[in-house]
């Protein structure tokens, strides 16, 4: 890596990181209108954004609107849904079994522990335009579902009639559903209005705006994570597996940029890699497959803002890159992925070998989609069964663990001036 200073460097690294910024002040606004107004602004809104003839009425989605959805998918679709529920509910279900209550002790006399307790009312953010995402939907409710959380609430576009997602989200158990988008649902959800009651945690993904929200209503209400734009990093070397020669090798790794890039013109995608003419053929590719697909528009504005090639000497600079990167979404295909994955310290996930492209991970394989960007695996995980839960800690003393630690809180609470504090240990050991 020797252009670190570079400007074309810098931008890889901070990708749409300043987008967020200057949408706040606009965003701050949102909330305080939704907050003031309720429903009224909800329904101006989704006027202006999503369908000129939205009506109050519309706001909250009902059960015939649930069986029309059902009327009305493709049993194909359906069956597939069905299957990505499956997948993702076995996933979950490991994840679940994993988190445990616990109990132990510090000292005679002194147990302490931790149960863990659903979050009782979350909010689900799906996003829409264009096209319906129940994947996003399923993937939300699945966690959330096996959490206990006794209410969950979600928010899909008001745009389009939304049955795949509504479907997903019926599938899940989900019933509670409001057609609401943008800074505006984030705020309804965080703030509550005259329809829409307020939920302890919000999670999903969105544009800056939501993303913004979601950031600025945390006064009043947890969220997962600040989710940005998709971005995906892709370590390969000059390496070949079985049944794959550097050219097809080259392939994937341009399908997989592309595949990145056609989510939106923020998106972000950086093959790193040691060898010049994986480099070099991955750059044909892309130019090749570009002309076959069809949101040309976006993949144009999202090559050139966030995506490129980077060239390393080595697997460790590769690595060196990726941990400062902390993508959202990593592919490894290397000769040993493996070795690779253990030098891995901050990612959202983690895809190994040549057959597991982002997409599996989006759509089929059961691992969770909702993952931290812009540089948020540093510091927070991908949302999952614990996203919708929360720890309350214990402690059960007696008489003898009190006498035990007596003398410790006499004398910093001497320390601190705090001789209630000491008075409620002491009245007890009279």
């Amino acid at each position: 890596m020797r252009d670190k200073k570079s400007r074309a460097f810098r931008r890889l690294l901070l990708r749409s990181q300043n987008e967020l910024e200057e949408v706040k002040v606009a965003v701050r606004a949102i909330i305080q209108e939704v907050r003031a107004e309720g429903d009224s602004a909800l329904v101006r809104y989704a006027q202006k954004f999503d369908d000129a003839a939205f009506q109050k009425s519309m706001l909250c989605v009902d059960a015939q609107e649930i069986e029309k959805a059902y009327e009305n998918i493709l049993p194909e679709v359906l069956s597939a849904i069905r299957e990505q529920i499956r997948y993702a509910q076995r996933f979950h279900e490991r994840q679940r079994s994993a988190i445990q209550d616990w109990e132990g002790t510090t000292g005679e006399g002194i147990v302490v522990g931790e149960k863990w307790t659903a979050i009782e009312a979350v909010g689900l953010y799906i996003p829409g335009g264009k096209n319906p995402f129940p994947t996003v939907a399923q993937i939300l409710a699945v966690p959330a579902v096996l959490a206990g959380s006794g209410r969950i609430v979600a928010a899909i576009s008001p745009k389009g009639n939304q049955y795949e997602t509504l479907v997903a989200l019926a599938e899940c158990g989900v019933t509670e559903i409001y057609r609401m988008s943008g800074a505006q649902a984030i705020a309804a959800l965080a703030y509550g209005t005259s329809t829409v009651k307020p939920v302890e945690l919000i999670a999903g993904p969105g544009s800056p705006w939501v993303t913004a929200a979601k950031i600025l209503c945390q006064e009043r209400v947890a969220i997962d994570m600040p989710a940005g734009p998709s971005e995906a990093v892709i370590i390969a070397d000059g390496g070949l597996s079985k049944g794959v020669d550097l050219q097809k090798k080259a392939e994937y790794c341009a399908a997989d940029i592309l595949a990145r890039a056609e989510h939106g013109p923020d998106s972000a995608a950086v093959l790193v890699t040691t060898s010049g003419k994986l480099a070099r053929l991955t750059q044909e590719e892309i130019k090749k497959q570009f002309e076959l697909l069809s949101r040309k528009e976006y993949l144009q504005s999202a090559l050139k803002n966030y995506c490129g090639i980077l060239l390393v000497d080595t697997l460790d600079e590769a690595v060196e890159f990726t941990n400062s990167y902390a993508p959202e979404h990593l592919e490894i295909l290397t000769e040993n992925p493996r070795l690779v994955l253990e030098q891995i310290t901050n990612a959202g996930s983690v895809f190994l070998g040549m057959y597991n492209p982002v997409a599996l991970g989006d759509y089929a394989s059961g691992v969770n989609h909702i993952l931290p960007a812009s540089g948020w695996a540093k510091r927070t995980s991908a949302v999952g069964v614990w996203t919708f839960m929360k720890r309350v800690q214990y402690s059960d003393v007696s008489k003898m663990g009190l006498r035990k630690l007596q003398p410790i809180v006499n004398r910093i609470a001497d320390v601190e001036g705090l001789d209630a504090h000491r008075a409620s240990v002491d009245r007890r050991l009279k």
